[in-house]
């Protein structure tokens, strides 16, 4: 799966004052570039309130490039390829009125929207916003940071495609009922919304919809992760019941975890041969003292229904 996560930042009201930009490159499902500019925009002025969202000023770009003299740098990663962003008409917007704001022809690429995606894809969530379904997946960065939302966006999409396994950036928006759009030397198209195949819900093993309304306070404010298969229901099943439960399900085995859940069978009939590197290191930490608890699915869904 290849594509290109970005995320712009204004300085102001209008489009054409990008003062940042975040792009992470995305090939055969590896992050293998992350890129961070400030850009001079060529009206110096940083509104008050854009300034509290992302803390830029115009003392911290006033000696950077501006955006015409940036754009041989980066247009590579443009031009034919596949872009994605979160609430992408604001970052295309973005590009498309600093692009005209210099003359600077528009590249051709397909690009689509991970707000988008994150709608279909989890009806349950309060919202789509980055910092919900970042959460919601256990993905922490800091917010309106343009690579770190840029990063959160390309995240998100590799997390959610552990679930899926689409074998392309554009199969991985199809399969959620999202038709890509593109940006072309006249003009552009927005990506369409349809009906999702699929949502993190709803899957051939989907699990009853009572589990999502447990009422348990046992997960709340509690780090999970999750390892090893679950016959029960899908991860990205696992991971909705415990966000809508107030709990972060993270990616890894930290210092920050509190639960293990294990797919399969109860720890102490394991062999280390059989052990998921997840639970190597859970029984590491508690080794050094940590308070981990080890929950089996089994015992996962008994809390769940309040047995």
């Amino acid at each position: 799966m290849n594509f290109v996560a970005i995320d712009f930042e204004t300085a102001n009201e209008k489009r054409a004052s990008a003062c940042s930009l975040g792009l992470v490159v995305v090939k055969n499902s590896q992050i293998v570039d992350k890129r961070y500019y400030l850009i001079k925009p060529k009206e110096l002025r940083f509104a008050p309130m854009n300034t509290r969202i992302h803390g830029l000023r115009a003392t911290d770009v006033k000696n950077e490039k501006e955006f015409n003299e940036l754009w041989p740098e980066i247009k590579d990663l443009f031009e034919h390829q596949f872009i994605v962003a979160h609430n992408a008409s604001f970052d295309m917007s973005v590009l498309r009125a600093t692009l005209d704001l210099y003359h600077i022809p528009f590249p051709h690429f397909d690009y689509s929207c991970s707000m988008l995606f994150c709608r279909n894809y989890f009806p349950l969530l309060e919202n789509a916003k980055l910092n919900t379904v970042s959460h919601h997946l256990g993905i922490a960065f800091n917010h309106h940071h343009a690579l770190a939302d840029a990063l959160a966006c390309a995240t998100l999409l590799l997390t959610v495609n552990k679930e899926l396994k689409s074998p392309s950036i554009r199969a991985l928006f199809q399969h959620v009922g999202i038709t890509p759009g593109s940006v072309f030397e006249k003009g552009y198209q927005a990506p369409k919304k349809g009906k999702s195949m699929v949502t993190s819900q709803a899957s051939p093993h989907s699990v009853t919809s009572s589990l999502f309304n447990s009422q348990t306070d046992f997960f709340k404010h509690q780090t999970v992760v999750i390892t090893g298969p679950l016959q029960s229901m899908t991860r990205a099943e696992a991971i909705a019941i415990i966000g809508h439960l107030g709990g972060t399900v993270g990616s890894s085995v930290t210092k920050k975890t509190n639960i293990l859940i294990t797919g399969g069978q109860k720890i102490y009939e394991l062999s280390p041969e059989e052990m998921t590197t997840k639970l190597k290191r859970a029984i590491t930490l508690v080794y050094h003292g940590q308070d981990i608890l080890f929950l089996t699915e089994n015992e996962f869904l008994s809390i769940l229904r309040g047995e």
